[in-house]
């Protein structure tokens, strides 16, 4: 189910939480609607108002000559475009669903700019076209004296930088080149839009790439405050540059728009950030991630979920940290040929892994940011929000706990729960989910702010897990996420309990008797299996070694009265 969808879901689960105390999370309830033009737009589209022909252009205009607009589609306290690239690809995909007028209209939109000055940037990368006066025209400020707007300058210096670490750094390839060898970025006026990368030609490689240009705001005057030291209007300038000069990077490997629009938007965010990390524009989109962790991760859905789209940055930025950022460029380069999911596993090939095996170690990271940081996941998950979390179960063991809201595809629920303390042993995870997906299953242990992460259980074709966690009354808190690890799917249903196995249960049958004897020995000696759930259950008189004085415990506890098997705690 989109994001959209699932807003009337949440509500009817806000009455649950009332009274049952099972969701906590992120303090940000921001919604997932967007206002100003796009959102009208959107909404005169979804009631029949117009086709979608219509709502294809009238968001071309909305990006690229908002003034253009109908009148009930201008809105008071517009809502910013960080990107309008989206839309530009929305209308080149589907040419034809717009009027002849509306073609001819959108035609000249998306022609190049005639800019009446340029300035080429100090590496020789880029012409950097603009206006001294009028609408379109930049500031004038020229403290350097130099004949140039620093407005301008700084356009191209951030421009070199994105070149030097995609090109030079990364080894990405360059966007095709046009006539002059140099990439055109253009400087106007685009309403509350940053910028635009703009597709035009095919390439002349094997695979479907294409040149572009660029077309940035001319003042950013409307920009929301960001992190930077130098302020917001460079902080935007930066951003915009590093974000849009992506895009054209990323055409030179493939097109992918539409369905792929949340990898094609979330590496841009993500390398936003690589290049300029000081900025923080893209902490914006946070809470369109973690808001809704139960919602596909490849939700693409323009109204519903187009910040999500953004916010998705959270998944290369994983494995990057995981694999090292030149695995980015791998996908790439595999997207010249598959899909994003099948370009991932590729990708991740070479390390033994495939997105089924790796996204719920993803999954467990995003629930350690704010307060619950650690190192060892999200560099900056001190400043991210909390990921929504549902249900809270007061009391561990427990049974009969099914989703509030089930996830999706690539999407997951988050369960916290705090140990009983009157019972001891291991404590065995039954999960079972719809069969019809794949599932993975991660958790976490929590004592005195110690973490320990579990970023696999064994999750069988049929759904279900076959783990446990040893001892388990020592923690503090256990944080249970079950993820569907399949693309498709919404709304996939689970159950959940969880029991509690005595020390010396060696073969996992709940008891301790005389097969637990007799699977020691075979383990021991014949070659055997392990012990069930945890090697340390093998360890009944908790001296740290498993050994025949194991085998003559337990048998002194089952025949003569001897001390209860007990935890091994070093």
């Amino acid at each position: 189910m989109t994001i959209a969808g699932k807003i009337g879901i949440a509500i009817c689960a806000i009455l649950l939480l009332i009274t049952h105390s099972v969701m906590s999370g992120s303090e940000d309830n921001t919604d997932y609607r967007r206002t100003g033009s796009i959102g009208l737009i959107e909404t005169a589209y979804s009631t029949g108002k117009i086709v979608r022909g219509d709502k294809i252009f009238y968001n071309l205009q909305a990006v690229l000559d908002p003034g253009s607009l109908p009148e009930e589609y201008k809105a008071g306290g517009e809502s910013i475009i960080r990107s309008g690239t989206p839309f530009v690809n929305e209308a080149l995909d589907n040419w034809e669903m717009m009027s002849p007028a509306q073609q001819a209209t959108a035609a000249a939109l998306l022609a190049r700019p005639d800019n009446d000055s340029v300035y080429i940037s100090p590496d020789s990368h880029f012409a950097i076209h603009y206006n001294i006066g009028g609408s379109n025209g930049v500031p004038p400020e020229d403290l350097d004296a130099s004949g140039v707007p620093d407005y301008v300058e700084r356009i191209g210096i951030y421009a070199d930088s994105s070149y030097r670490r995609y090109h030079n750094n990364l080894g990405y390839y360059p966007p095709p080149s046009d006539i002059d060898s140099l990439y055109d970025i253009h400087l106007l006026y685009l309403g509350n839009a940053y910028g635009v990368t703009i597709r035009e030609s095919a390439g002349d490689s094997a695979w479907q790439d294409y040149g572009s240009h660029i077309q940035i705001h001319n003042n950013f005057s409307f920009a929301p405050p960001n992190d930077d030291p130098e302020g917001t209007v460079i902080g935007a300038q930066k951003v915009t540059v590093a974000h849009e000069y992506f895009h054209a990077t990323q055409m030179a490997y493939a097109y992918k728009g539409g369905d792929d629009l949340w990898w094609t938007e979330g590496s841009a965010v993500f390398f936003e950030n690589d290049v300029y990390d000081e900025v923080n524009d893209h902490y914006y989109y946070l809470p369109y991630f973690f808001n809704y962790p139960d919602t596909f991760l490849i939700d693409t859905s323009y109204l519903g979920s187009y910040l999500h789209n953004y916010s998705t940055f959270v998944w290369p930025e994983y494995l990057a940290k995981k694999f090292g950022v030149e695995i980015i460029r791998s996908v790439w380069e595999h997207l010249r040929y598959y899909d994003p999911l099948t370009a991932m596993d590729s990708a991740l090939y070479p390390f033994g892994k495939d997105m089924k095996n790796v996204f719920p170690e993803f999954t467990l990271w995003n629930y350690f940011t704010r307060n619950r940081y650690d190192t060892a996941f999200h560099d900056d998950g001190a400043d991210y929000p909390l990921i929504v979390v549902g249900p809270v179960v007061p009391s561990c063991p427990f049974t009969g706990v099914m989703p509030i809201i089930p996830p999706d595809g690539l999407a997951s629920n988050y369960i916290v729960t705090y140990p009983d303390t009157t019972v001891n042993g291991v404590l065995v995870i039954d999960f079972d989910g719809d069969n019809t997906v794949q599932w993975g299953f991660s958790y976490a242990t929590v004592k005195d702010a110690q973490i320990e992460a579990v970023p696999a259980c064994e999750v069988d074709y049929l759904g279900r897990t076959n783990c446990g966690i040893y001892d388990f009354v020592r923690y503090d808190s256990l944080i249970f996420v079950p993820c569907v690890v399949s693309q498709w799917q919404d709304d996939n249903l689970y159950s959940f309990n969880t029991t509690i196995h005595p020390f010396g249960d060696i073969d996992g049958s709940g008891a301790v008797n005389v097969l637990d004897i007799s699977y020691l020995v075979n383990y021991l000696y014949k070659g055997g299996a392990r012990p069930v759930y945890d090697i340390r259950m093998g360890d009944p008189d908790c001296n740290g070694h498993i050994n025949i004085l194991d085998i003559s415990y337990i048998i002194s506890y089952l025949y003569r009265g001897g001390p209860e098997p007990c935890a091994y705690r070093p």
